[in-house]
């Protein structure tokens, strides 16, 4: 039996970069979950760290929040030009959200 035929080699899908960018500057850390789960976690926290204080009436000034939505168009970018470039880990699931073995 051929290795194809018992164990198909799955590829990853691709993401769009145009794409990825778009969603992450138009909804921020919820866009870059497009491309990257771990970092629209991290930048949703940060996100939530952030403007917190704007709402609270901490700052006046919201333009504070401009650079963490910067950051998460920056990391859409860089996360979906990283997938392009790199081959898929052994075991990896095919959705690379890094959860491994899960279809």
């Amino acid at each position: 039996m051929s290795q194809t035929a018992a164990n198909p080699i799955r590829e990853r899908p691709g993401k769009s970069l145009g794409l990825a960018v778009a969603l992450a500057f138009l909804f921020g850390p919820f866009g870059l979950a497009y491309a990257s789960l771990t970092g629209a976690a991290a930048m949703l926290i940060v996100s939530v760290v952030v403007l917190v204080p704007v709402l609270l009436g901490v700052f006046i000034n919201a333009v504070i929040f401009l650079p963490v939505w910067i950051v998460c168009v920056i990391w859409a970018a860089f996360a979906t030009h990283e997938r392009r470039l790199s081959p898929p880990a052994e075991g990896a699931s095919p959705t690379g959200d890094g959860a491994p073995g899960r279809s």
